[in-house]
């Protein structure tokens, strides 16, 4: 009888047994991890500059965008609601704003009769004029500063009085017979201060006007008139007086110093003698002697214009003018 061939159990080979453990050991690793939920721990990015992040965390962006009123808008990218205020926008100090000038719209020119057979009247400027500019360069000057030790010379382009009284304006009768009588007085154009005064004057064709240094030190008088011939001379002595006159009429013939060069003034030469320039208040009075009859009146001012108004006059009969001009 034939023998049967031992076998040994497949429970009894060692590389079956290891196998089996292994896989018991696979199967209980996956129960504990699944069971104790995603790892916490950081690792590290396998960087060059290594930094650490957080695996399987829930991560909140929340996005902001101003809004008006100084408040803020939230809005959550991720991971549940947020919400974000933002501080209310601090308000920033207003900027202070330079003085400007105030326009206004000149009424018509009024006329009253008088009785005292005189043409003469107000000029006023209506609006706020802009400030005066200071001229540093008349207190710095090593002669000039000492005549101004308490105060700073201004430009005068519009010279106001407090009730709006326009000084420096031109009051003259355009159609009036030319010629006549020249004027015997002769105005001063007089140099004190490092500044012209008047500033304004005015003077009849062929009449004589004097040109003064008021001063100790030297000043240069040019004269640039379009239509009439200038001139050009020094004035180095205090007291030092030129008398000179044009022969043709032009309206603000300019005189400056080459010396100081921010001095500056104005002279009308007019063809007959009917003309005057306001005084300090506004105020002008036109000379004796103009014939009886209607005649146009013209106020004339370097800054805030022109405007004309008829006028009548006869025998005890004059007018009383009230003329605005308005801020240019």
């Amino acid at each position: 009888m034939s023998k049967t061939p031992d076998t040994k159990p497949a429970a009894s080979d060692p590389l079956l047994i290891l196998v089996a453990a292994l896989l018991l050991l696979a199967v209980a690793a996956t129960i504990y991890f699944s069971a104790t939920g995603p790892a916490k721990e950081f690792t590290k990015e396998p960087a060059t500059h290594q930094r650490p992040i957080i695996q399987d965390e829930p991560r909140v962006v929340v996005v902001t965008k101003a809004v008006a009123g100084g408040t803020a808008e939230g809005a959550v990218a991720q991971g549940g609601e947020a919400k974000a205020e933002a501080k209310p926008a601090e308000a920033k100090p207003a900027e202070a704003k330079p003085a400007v000038p105030v326009a206004a719209v000149a009424a018509a020119p009024v006329v009253k009769p008088s009785a005292d057979g005189k043409v003469h009247g107000k000029v006023v400027l209506k609006g706020t004029p802009p400030p005066e500019k200071p001229i540093g360069a008349a207190k710095a000057d090593i002669n000039c500063g000492k005549a101004h030790p308490n105060d700073t010379p201004t430009s005068r382009n519009y010279v106001v009085a407090a009730d709006g009284g326009l000084r420096y304006a031109l009051v003259r009768v355009v159609n009036a017979p030319a010629g006549g009588a020249i004027p015997a007085d002769k105005p001063v154009v007089n140099q004190t201060g490092c500044m012209y005064e008047p500033y304004v004057n005015a003077v009849m064709v062929g009449q004589t006007f004097v040109i003064q240094n008021s001063d100790s030190f030297l000043h240069n008088v040019l004269a640039t008139p379009k239509v009439n011939k200038g001139f050009n001379f020094a004035q180095g002595t205090q007291g030092q007086t030129n008398e000179k006159s044009f022969d043709k009429p032009e309206i603000a013939v300019k005189f400056a110093c080459s010396v100081h060069p921010w001095m500056s003034s104005y002279m009308h030469v007019l063809e007959n003698p009917y003309f005057a320039v306001t005084n300090d208040k506004g105020e002008f009075t036109l000379p004796d002697g103009l014939p009886a009859g209607k005649y146009t009146l013209e106020v004339n001012h370097l800054k805030a214009g022109t405007v004309t108004v008829e006028i009548e006059v006869g025998a005890g009969k004059g007018a009383e003018v009230t003329a605005e001009l308005a801020v240019k």
